[in-house]
């Protein structure tokens, strides 16, 4: 979660803030930093997509419209959406991720957030699709700032097509009961963490 207030390094010290503020502070490489030193977790890739290239993204890996069963009614800058099962385009697909003004806040919009996430995983590797592989990737990488060498991309790719796999499992941090709100004069609402805790589910997440 976004407000989780942890410990950032900085300047050979810490500093106590919210968790997207290491990106502003240092950009990806403090935020694999903060996250390793707060729950002993070693990021080796990341890919940054912003407002503009989301909505590429998805077209790309859904160009019929990514199909999702909408929990809500909701709008977001204009854009309504309904609730039901409907084909979203790039930015209604967007749109639905970023909408947190109900009484769920950031809680929700996470879950949001992962439900587009495992529509587009489900879609865009499906093995009918194997074909578009290549071509799909290069576009995909094109609207990512990412440190994931495109050698990588092909064998992963290929290996979930045809192998055996997993559903896409996802854990949220904080977990349930582990955090309390709180709030400072220097970064606002925050989502004070136990972090022993934090660091136990993260760690049996991996492990199972």
């Amino acid at each position: 979660m976004r407000d989780t207030y942890v410990a950032i390094p900085q300047n050979g010290g810490i500093e106590y803030n919210k968790i997207n503020a290491a990106y502003s502070y240092g950009g990806p490489e403090l935020v694999r930093k903060t996250i390793k030193e707060t729950f002993g977790v070693p990021i080796q890739y990341y890919a940054i997509v912003n407002f503009e290239s989301f909505p590429k993204i998805v077209e790309t890996l859904a160009p019929g419209g990514l199909k999702i069963d909408a929990e809500k009614d909701l709008e977001v800058e204009g854009t309504v959406i309904k609730k039901g099962e409907q084909k979203m385009s790039g930015k209604e697909a967007l749109q639905y991720a970023r909408f947190r003004k109900d009484e769920e806040s950031d809680f929700g919009r996470v879950r949001r957030q992962q439900q587009v996430m495992t529509a587009l995983l489900k879609q865009g590797l499906n093995p009918l699709n194997a074909w578009r592989l290549p071509e799909t990737i290069g576009t995909v990488r094109g609207y990512t700032q990412t440190n994931i060498p495109f050698s990588f991309y092909p064998g992963v790719g290929t290996s979930y097509l045809f192998s055996q796999h997993k559903p896409l499992d996802i854990l949220t941090i904080p977990v349930e009961g582990s955090w309390n709100d709180g709030y400072y004069e220097h970064s606002g609402s925050v989502l004070e963490i136990d972090e022993a805790i934090n660091g136990q589910a993260i760690k049996t997440f991996f492990t199972n």
